[in-house]
């Protein structure tokens, strides 16, 4: 079971990321610092959704 976040704009997903690690403390700074340079890539119009991929 691993956590996944999709990159969603204007609706449409663009990509999917996954952090190196599974502690939640880690994934927190991991998103934290990876959604500014989303907002840089595709505007201020970006959501991530949370979901779960189980193997």
């Amino acid at each position: 079971m691993t956590i996944v976040f999709d990159v969603t704009v204007d609706g449409k997903v663009k990509e999917t990321i996954q952090p190196q690690t599974q502690r939640l403390k880690e994934i927190h700074s991991f998103i934290k610092a990876e959604s500014y340079g989303l907002i840089k890539k595709y505007g201020s119009n970006v959501y991530l959704n949370r979901r779960v991929v189980y193997n």
